[in-house]
């Protein structure tokens, strides 16, 4: 994967933590980012997929956060699941 498609957060402890970029898209007014990590973080591995929400901070950067509630995540996950493999059937 090229160096772009690398997203680097930060964790609690404060260390970088790259994960690969999978896709951003939005849904019902917000937008969402698809990250699965280089290596293994918080029990999620390679490979697997986590969503987070973009927000913006009082400066107008760019914020990844998590999805406040089960039902939302539900929602956004089925929508990410759809634009994932509709684009893999073009």
């Amino acid at each position: 994967m090229s160096d772009d498609s690398v997203v680097v957060l930060k964790d609690e402890q404060g260390r970088d933590v790259k994960f690969f970029h999978i896709m951003t898209f939005d849904f019902e007014d917000s937008f969402y980012v698809a990250l699965t990590p280089e290596s293994e973080v918080d029990g999620v591995k390679n490979g697997e997929v986590i969503l987070l929400e973009i927000t913006e901070d009082e400066d107008g950067n760019d914020c990844y956060g998590p999805i406040p509630d089960e039902a939302q995540l539900d929602r956004v996950w089925e929508e990410f699941e759809r634009l994932y493999y509709e684009d893999d059937e073009d």
